[in-house]
């Protein structure tokens, strides 16, 4: 894979992030993506030539996904990635469903009319990408939901405008999006995928209607979905995928 160029990081940076920052969504999004996969490990220098960035910025964004469970420093051996641990990440699930409906109470009650509005540009284009429920999805829909679910965890965040949530709330956030591509890319159904985005605009609906419970309800179903991926996940992958320390399985 190429390194990103430092055009795209020049574009990226009118957005007002630091390059510590940018490090961290790049970053971020190559391990969301499994193009990082779990149980890798990688040199800095090997993660600056895939993000395109120098070395204090990376050293930066390790730090912080460090602190976040997503990354291992390894002393001497450079980092490990987080490998997935579908025991943990289960039992995560609940104090994740408690604080998403915390983090929507704050949203509805503190949104601005920015949050508002990018909030209805953001239902508008998971419209667009869920109306054409008889046509099938590819992985590149399945990449652009991912990063439509991702814009929309951070406007939220944004909205309750509460930093203990972002600290806790973003690395879950990461967990279960890694998790869920990996599900929808080797054990979902169109059926599933169109499900899953439509459970996104129920959120996003109840939340401009300001309808907390409505809100609150939607947000249940769709932590409800996460945890139905898990016996699938547990059942049918190869577990090379959730750790590629393992040696893949040759029937």
């Amino acid at each position: 894979m190429n390194a990103p160029s430092q055009d795209k990081g020049a574009s990226t940076a009118i957005k007002g992030l630091s390059r510590g920052e940018l490090a961290y969504e790049r970053i971020e999004s190559l391990l969301t993506h499994m193009e990082l996969k779990p149980g890798e490990y990688l040199t800095l220098q090997a993660v600056q030539e895939r993000v395109g960035l120098g070395r204090t910025p990376i050293v930066e964004a390790v730090r912080k996904l460090s602190d976040d469970t997503l990354v291992e420093v390894r002393a001497g051996r450079g980092l490990k990635v987080a490998p997935i641990d579908l025991a943990r990440e289960r039992e995560l699930l609940d104090l994740r469903r408690d604080m998403e409906r915390f983090a929507i109470q704050r949203t509805i009650k503190k949104a601005s009319h920015l949050h508002v509005s990018q909030m209805r540009r953001l239902y508008e284009s998971l419209e667009a990408l869920n109306e054409a429920r008889e046509t099938a999805l590819t992985a590149d829909d399945i990449r652009s939901f991912n990063e439509l679910d991702h814009r929309m965890d951070d406007l939220i965040l944004a909205a309750a405008a509460e930093p203990f949530l972002v600290r806790t709330l973003r690395p879950l956030h990461t967990i279960y999006r890694r998790l869920g591509f990996l599900f929808l890319t080797y054990c979902g159904t169109d059926e599933l995928i169109h499900r899953n985005i439509a459970l996104h605009q129920e959120v996003l609906r109840a939340i401009l209607a300001k309808d907390l419970d409505g809100a609150c309800r939607a947000s249940d179903e769709l932590m409800d979905f996460a945890a139905g991926m898990f016996p699938c996940l547990e059942m049918e992958l190869d577990p090379s995928l959730l750790d590629a320390s393992i040696e893949p399985f040759m029937p």
